[in-house]
């Protein structure tokens, strides 16, 4: 199946050309990456020929046409980056391949097929130089608490747990009062209590016993009725959905010096595995619920919260107040220049860290708002593969 893609505004060489020779062929995704590594290699003096944007005939006669020394499949779809890289292994298996790709399954295998495949992750690149900077802005103190405490995000959760605890001070009273107007001890006032906001029986002669503890004991059962069915209704809307935090364990989503990622996507998701190993307690804003990467935090141990990362409300529910830094990397420049403006509103003094992918959108925001550290991703990505074909081609 042939994949169609906007033709490439450079003509195909019917013969190779001087520039052609011992030059690397980037096939992709025109923009982004692919661009950056077109500039990377213009930089430094290398040659390089862009063959972004084409169609699979297209990238078939120019792999055949030119005598390359290289080729690096560069694009943000997996799938795509799979079709050019058997493409140009099947047309020009005598060629070294470097290929972007996320999925750690697929690469193992396509490293296995072709012996000249090398496959490297931009998005743990990225998440690596992020992860050192969220270290080295928010201070060492992040990676070495042993407990970070525990915060509600989730708002069934949060229900959950009020409810409980309501119903835990209505047997509390209950109790209490039942010892002073019955003269019972602990353990049968506990008894009788427990029956009580249960609705099933009051204590033995409370017919009788004195009228101030009728009212008490009637307001608490039905205040306990209350809470009875909101913790009913919390309970059920917890189970019938994905839960993605917790009260334990590693998805218990922390209270105090974490680190705050807005945007769980394939650097989102790779940034909180490498804070993870570092020590650091993390916590992630993703607006899909249905994002890949949230299927996966289950696994991984990584506690998520629903929203928008730019939404102030969503910030203060993820604790913002006393998160030891605020990492914003989604793949909208413009979104993470958002998060940054409104973790700065409600915080000022706070460790920010922005993912930007576009050069002159991190160089404006670097000069203008000086919202603090900025990752040209693509940049940097760029750089990282380029040293590895010049070494290894």
């Amino acid at each position: 199946m042939e994949i169609r893609t906007p033709q490439a505004s450079n003509p195909i060489p019917s013969e190779p050309t001087a520039e052609q020779t011992g030059a690397v062929l980037v096939l992709g995704t025109g923009g982004g990456l692919g661009a950056a590594l077109l500039r990377r290699f213009e930089q430094s003096g290398a040659p390089a020929s862009s063959g972004l944007d084409l169609t699979d005939g297209e990238a078939s006669e120019m792999l055949r046409d030119g005598h390359w020394r290289a080729v690096a499949v560069v694009t943000r779809d997996d799938a795509h980056a799979l079709r050019l890289t058997l493409l140009s292994a099947h047309v020009r298996p005598d060629l070294p391949l470097w290929v972007t790709m996320f999925d750690q399954t697929v690469s193992r295998e396509l490293e296995h097929v072709a012996s000249k495949v090398h496959v490297l992750s931009p998005s743990e690149i990225v998440a690596g130089d992020i992860a050192e900077s969220c270290l080295a802005l928010a201070g060492k103190d992040v990676s070495r608490r042993r407990s970070h405490g525990v915060r509600l995000v989730d708002d069934a959760l949060r229900l959950l747990v009020a409810a409980g605890v309501g119903l835990f001070g209505a047997l509390v009273i209950e109790t209490v009062i039942t010892m002073i107007a019955f003269h019972h001890g602990l353990i049968d006032a506990f008894y009788f209590s427990t029956r009580s906001v249960a609705t099933v029986a009051g204590p033995p002669g409370a017919a009788r016993g004195p009228d101030w503890f009728k009212v008490v004991s009637a307001a608490n059962m039905v205040l306990a009725v209350a809470l009875v069915a909101i913790f009913t209704a919390a309970l059920v809307r917890r189970l019938s959905r994905r839960r993605l935090t917790t009260l334990f364990g590693p998805r218990a989503a922390p209270a105090r010096d974490h680190v705050v990622l807005v945007g769980f996507g394939q650097v989102g998701f790779r940034l909180a595995q490498a804070l993870q190993r570092r020590g650091v307690a993390v916590i992630a804003i993703e607006r899909d619920a249905e994002a890949p990467s949230v299927r996966l935090a289950k696994a991984a141990g990584i506690p998520v919260a629903l929203g928008r990362g730019d939404d102030r409300e969503t910030l203060q529910r993820v604790g913002i107040e006393r998160c030891g830094a605020v990492a914003a990397v989604t793949s909208d420049d413009l979104v993470n220049v958002a998060v940054g403006l409104a973790a700065e509103d409600l915080r000022p003094d706070v460790p920010i860290i922005l993912r930007l992918g576009d050069g002159e959108v991190a160089t404006e925001t670097d000069s203008l708002l000086h919202l603090g550290r900025i990752c040209d991703a693509h940049k940097l990505a760029a750089e990282t593969l380029q040293r590895a074909i010049e070494d290894g081609a």
